[in-house]
């Protein structure tokens, strides 16, 4: 049934870490995520306080200093942000703090249909015709140099923030607030826009001493973090750890109705909300219609203002789910139909669709075949304008530097970028990427794997597991929610819920559990009545408590055999009576061990030899079996 590779885990020595309070499966977890020793264990629980950010940043005191300026002569500052989640939040969090100590500034967002990504020329005719000597940008900027020589002549100095890759040299600036200029062993080397935004807040508002300017300000640099999918390190990891629990008890009442609406406000937030529930809501926003709404909303303070903000969110966001699930769909015919996609780089290019969900659509593609993937749609002037993701260790930017010579412009991260080609060198770049991707693809690693992390059964998911699980957060990228997979479920229920997610009644051993499997597309007429599954571990709050629904990753048929090679050699084994280990080669000798403990499983293995040894770890470890002490 899967379409991937199950790469299981051999079974793990955890009594290194008898004296770390975590249930035994999630020691296995971060051992191997490399935490192997217990002050490792203890940082990563608690993470350490973070250096001064002005020692890290050489412009920060600079923009500071400028800032502080314009805010005391009454002059107007241009905020120019990006219309995604991070941008957004950027925008917000600098508006708010720099309205609260009586500043002046002007947010400018550009129109994702009409004037495309950051800061552009026509933004700076704006902020001249209104008189504003200062711009500074916000999760954007480091691409914009025609914009910024422009700029120049007009006698507007410019401050930029961002996080982007930086693929020119910029000149023409007053101050770079960039990781880029950071140490390169800086915790602040993986922060999303927002936290470069909020590294310049904090700077601005600890000048104004004995007031803290920065309550919602860290509100909105969790949400554009985990928004941006920013790695779950260093400072990212500091500041949520630190900030997130305090969401729901925000000052922003913008915000309060949409976790609200999202029907989480009344639980303390984790990423996986985040990411699920106040992000989308955020996003929907500025990919299908103006971000300028989304600023309001979020630095709304009359009460009475707010519920009519709150339902046009809502129908912007049902309408963005109607155009995504469209143009997926159509993507996926394509896909399909042609199966050359699948074993190289998915470019997909169609004028019709809705610039606005193209990163979205290109998301759920490289999720579903495990390639990069790249979304385009026309710009109306003879150009296709894409958004392209990637599965680990492909870099998109890398990709796009080569293809340079056929792209008019270009940007983003590793994992997730942008483009404009001229639609006559469409055909050429399909033909590079490809070519790019399948040197990428003959290195195995990069095969379309799924690597669990620990194996488990029902009876171990209880409550101190959850909790343990809570103590790991917050969740994202390059730091994940725990991976498990078990065998031998029974399918005791199916249906479809209403975003097309397959819903399953599960038991093991008499334990039911329920479990859901997100963007399967697969028939659950079809689905086994014994299943393997990999999967995560999520909450949810009933009347009854808090309970565990498992987030299915896959699924594959269960067999009481499992077909396997060492060395070239065919072997096949499977669990017999009495905890017997059955193992068989391709002349059908066979090999038995009684696996009761760990005693057992030593005094057999003793003397036989590290082939037969591996015979047997490897028989244990696809099989799911979990020796007792």
């Amino acid at each position: 049934m899967s379409d991937h590779i199950w790469n299981v885990p051999k079974n793990l020595n955890i009594e290194s870490l008898s004296d770390i309070p975590l249930s035994s499966k999630l020691k296995e977890v971060l051992i191997r995520r490399g935490l192997t020793n217990p002050k490792a264990i203890d940082n990563y629980l608690n993470p350490q306080p973070l250096p001064q950010p002005a020692e890290h940043f050489p412009d920060l005191e600079k923009a500071t200093k400028k800032i502080i300026n314009s805010v005391k002569t009454s002059q107007s500052i241009a905020i120019c942000g990006d219309y995604d989640a991070d941008g957004m939040t950027s925008t917000a969090l600098l508006v708010d703090v720099l309205s609260k100590i009586k500043g002046r500034p002007v947010p400018l967002i550009p129109s994702r249909q009409n004037e495309g990504y950051g800061l552009n020329v026509s933004l700076v005719n704006k902020v001249a015709k209104a008189g504003i000597k200062l711009i500074i940008t916000v999760d954007n900027g480091v691409s914009a140099n025609v914009a910024i020589n422009h700029a120049k002549k007009l006698g507007i100095e410019i401050i930029i923030t961002d996080h982007h890759k930086i693929n020119c040299s910029l000149t023409n600036i007053f101050a770079l607030i960039h990781p880029d200029t950071t140490p390169q062993d800086s915790p602040y080397r993986s922060i999303a826009g927002v936290g470069v935004t909020y590294i310049l807040a904090e700077s601005i508002a600890n000048t104004f001493k004995g007031k803290d300017f920065l309550g919602t300000a860290r509100d909105l640099l969790c949400i554009g973090t985990v928004a941006d999918m920013a790695s779950m390190t260093g400072a990212n990891r500091y500041w949520l750890k630190k900030w997130i629990k305090n969401i729901r008890n925000t000052e922003c009442i913008g915000l309060k109705g949409l976790m609200k609406n999202a029907k989480i406000h009344n639980k303390s937030i984790t990423s996986h909300d985040i990411g699920f529930k106040i992000a989308p809501r955020i996003n929907s926003i500025g990919r299908i219609d103006d971000p300028k709404l989304i600023i309001e909303l979020l630095l709304e303070k009359d009460e009475s203002k707010l519920s009519e903000k709150l339902s046009t969110c809502e129908e912007i966001n049902k309408r963005r789910k109607f155009i995504t699930s469209s143009v997926e769909k159509e993507a996926l015919k394509i896909v399909t139909a042609d199966n050359k996609y699948i074993n190289s780089f998915i470019l997909l290019a169609q004028p019709h669709w809705n610039p606005g969900v193209i990163g979205l659509v290109a998301s759920r593609l490289m999720d579903k075949f495990g390639r990069p993937t790249a979304i385009l749609t026309s710009d109306g002037d003879g150009n296709f304008r894409g958004s392209a993701r990637s599965p680990k260790n492909f870099d998109m930017v890398d990709a796009l530097n080569s293809c340079s010579d056929l792209l008019e412009q270009y940007g983003g991260h590793s994992a997730a970028a942008g483009f404009t080609v001229k639609a006559r060198n469409l055909m050429k770049l399909e033909n590079k990427l490809q070519s790019i991707s399948n040197s990428w693809m003959t290195n195995e690693k990069n095969l379309f794997k799924l690597i669990p992390e620990s194996n488990i059964y029902f009876s171990d998911i209880n409550t101190k597991l959850l909790e343990d699980i809570n103590m790991l957060e917050p969740f994202g990228v390059n730091n994940s929610q725990p991976i498990f997979w078990t065998r031998g479920c029974n399918v005791l229920s199916s249906s479809y819920g209403y975003f097309d997610q397959l819903i399953l009644k599960l038991s093991q051993s008499g334990k039911i559990i329920e479990a859901i499997k997100w963007g399967g597309n697969k028939d659950k007429n079809y689905l086994p009545k014994k299943i393997d599954i990999v999967f995560n571990i999520e909450t949810k709050l009933t009347k009854g408590g808090i309970i565990p629904i498992l987030n299915i990753i896959d699924i594959n048929k269960y067999s009481e055999e499992i077909k396997f090679r060492i060395n070239k050699r065919k072997y096949r084994c499977k669990l017999g009576s009495n905890n017997t280990l059955i193992i068989m080669n391709q002349e059908n000798d066979c090999l038995k061990c009684v696996l009761g403990n760990k005693n057992d499983y030593y005094k057999f293995t003793n003397g036989k030899g590290p082939y037969i040894k591996e015979l047997i770890d490897t028989s244990i470890s696809i099989l799911g079996i979990n020796i007792k002490n």
